[in-house]
């Protein structure tokens, strides 16, 4: 089996938590269950949306190369780091 290049962050996100998370199309995503709110850019508002879709980490970093035409590779890392600060920034 292929290593995907997602390595599991400190504290890993929790698909649970993603459902509750209240996203604009601004960006603007606020966590009622801590009441912390913070900005993501365009490419995190994709991301975020796409897991909260249910769709997988793999899948996403394959939907990232279709829409912004980047490679597997940054993609996969953009998935990581992203989900990585949304893991910390949501206790």
């Amino acid at each position: 089996m292929a290593d995907s290049g997602l390595s599991p962050s400190r504290k890993s996100l929790d698909p649970g938590r993603l459902e509750h998370l209240a996203v604009s199309r601004t960006g603007l995503v606020f966590d009622p269950v801590s009441g912390l709110s913070f900005t993501v850019n365009t490419t995190g508002l994709t991301i975020l949306e796409l897991l909260q879709s249910g769709v997988s980490t793999e899948e996403v970093a394959h939907r990232l190369t279709e829409i912004y035409a980047v490679t597997l590779e940054s993609a996969t890392a953009a998935v990581a780091g992203f989900s990585q600060q949304l893991a910390q920034s949501i206790p």
